[in-house]
């Protein structure tokens, strides 16, 4: 008879059949100890211990010969195996489904089915080898108390939730409400934030108070991203544009939202101006900040120069990797590694935090299995060029109706000509374009003052054109 379960969270991989992806089913389960067959009967005369041929199966002990790589999984195997046993550890969180605090309004799914394809670490073998949660530092607990130290700040009425849409997917969303926030009034629509690649809902803790003041903000984290959930998505990246942008979509329903004023910053900006020109009437203003993926990619005018043959195998070995693979690989050094690699990200929150608070969040962000950032692998080309660029897009397709608020840092590496570009293109509508001085790519965090200023215009302007729209409309009425 098999032992009762006992053991840690462990991972398990059941296979898929297919070659390029598998199927991780994430829960709350028990390591199962390994089980000992019986050895068959033997004659009184013979001692089953008294030689290793006696037993058909006998116990398995950490490899000491054979392949190295072998070698290793397997050594790390059997000590996950002997340190839950000797530990006894508790099961940890699941994936998807995190330790819900008093304001979070959820229903918890008892098991969760995540399908994503696996990705190398630096030396060339599969990471599922060895336990998550024995190399690398994070799970999903471990996120959300992150995040909820990027908000110790906000002032303002807060409520956190996991959103699940009717196509499957959970949204985690973070609803903001001002003391001056009327509830109800069509006039004043909600403004919906959406973080850029690698980002979170978190990075907007600087802005929600002041946004939040006379209407609701609502930031959600994109599916693929931060605690959200993380499915695989399509190599195509006109699919994998529609899973966001088809997401996006299913989550207003499920937040039963008539319209509402959409920001998004970089990545997120794609996402909405995707959105708004397939769902135009849901959006009173569409506003891109520093925005990923406008201009097509200049066709080379000059001759190429030829590259040696190991420039191509580089290129190609670090191109089947994720972005941010890297940090994962790293273990247990990951967040160190991020902490010196970008110390401009706790320059910039300076003001609001003294520690780490903005490292960890995003360290705990992008630790989690890859799923959004494999989507913007797929839909970019190689020096972060979009293969199927918004800008055009734009120009042929948007609804001439819907405003338009440009942002752009002063020191971004995003070119602002993509704004100056629609503005020309569209004398008959709204587009107004901000250069923000002495920012880079991270507008709304390196001035975060001359960014909630403009927005709050924006949002003043929505609510000042609806109000005389309906003014008109009664005037006509009784007329």
């Amino acid at each position: 008879m098999e032992e009762p379960l006992r053991g840690t969270d462990m991972l398990f991989i059941t296979s898929s059949g297919s070659e390029s992806e598998d199927e991780l089913v994430v829960g709350s389960v028990r390591a199962r100890p390994r089980l000992r067959k019986r050895p068959r009967s033997t004659p009184p005369s013979c001692s089953a211990t008294s030689s290793s041929t006696s037993l058909k199966h006998p116990r398995k002990l950490p490899p000491s010969s054979g392949s190295v790589l072998g070698s290793m999984a397997g050594l790390a195997g059997w000590m996950a195996q002997r340190a839950a046993a000797m530990v006894g550890m508790a099961a940890r969180p699941s994936m998807n489904d995190t330790k819900a605090d008093d304001e979070d309004e959820r229903v918890r799914p008892k098991r969760a089915l995540v399908k994503y394809q696996k990705y190398p670490d630096a030396c060339g073998f599969s990471l599922m080898s060895i336990p998550r949660w024995l190399w690398i530092p994070s799970n999903m607990h471990m996120l959300e108390e992150a995040e909820t130290q990027c908000y110790k700040h906000v002032k303002s009425s807060m409520k956190r939730q996991m959103v699940y849409t009717d196509d499957g997917l959970a949204i985690s969303t973070i609803t903001v409400k001002g003391a001056n926030a009327p509830s109800g009034d069509i006039n004043r629509p909600p403004l919906v934030l959406l973080h850029g690649f690698a980002g979170g809902a978190g990075i907007w803790c600087k802005s929600l108070d002041p946004l939040a003041a006379d209407r609701t903000v609502y930031a959600i984290d994109m599916v693929g991203f931060g605690r959200s959930s993380r499915p695989v998505f399509s190599k195509d990246p006109f699919e994998a544009e529609e899973l966001f942008v088809s997401s996006l979509e299913s989550w207003r329903r499920a937040m039963s939202l008539t319209s509402f004023i959409l920001a998004g910053h970089s990545m997120g900006g794609f996402v909405a101006g995707a959105y708004t020109m397939k769902h135009p009437s849901r959006v009173e203003h569409l506003v891109l900040i520093d925005c990923w993926g406008m201009p097509e990619r200049q066709a080379d005018t000059e001759p190429r120069v030829k590259l040696p043959g190991w420039v191509h195998v580089i290129g190609a070995v670090v191109n089947a990797f994720s972005p941010l693979s890297g940090l994962r690989a790293a273990g247990p050094m990951g967040a160190f590694m991020l902490r010196t690699l970008r110390p401009d990200m706790k320059k910039k929150y300076a003001d609001m935090f003294d520690d780490n608070t903005i490292p960890n969040y995003l360290y705990h962000l992008n630790a989690q299995p890859p799923s959004g950032e494999t989507a913007m692998k797929n839909m970019s080309i190689p020096l972060g060029w979009a293969k199927n660029p918004l800008l055009p897009r734009l120009l042929a397709h948007l609804d001439p109706d819907i405003p338009l608020t440009l942002f752009y840092g002063e020191r971004s590496w995003v070119d602002c000509k993509a704004g100056y570009t629609l503005k020309e293109a569209r004398p008959d509508s709204y587009v107004d374009v901000h250069i923000v001085p002495r920012a880079g790519h991270h507008v709304y965090s390196d001035q975060s003052g001359v960014f909630n200023d403009v927005m709050v215009e924006v949002c003043r302007r929505v609510t000042d054109h609806l109000t005389s729209s309906a003014e008109d409309y009664d005037g006509d009425t009784d007329e």
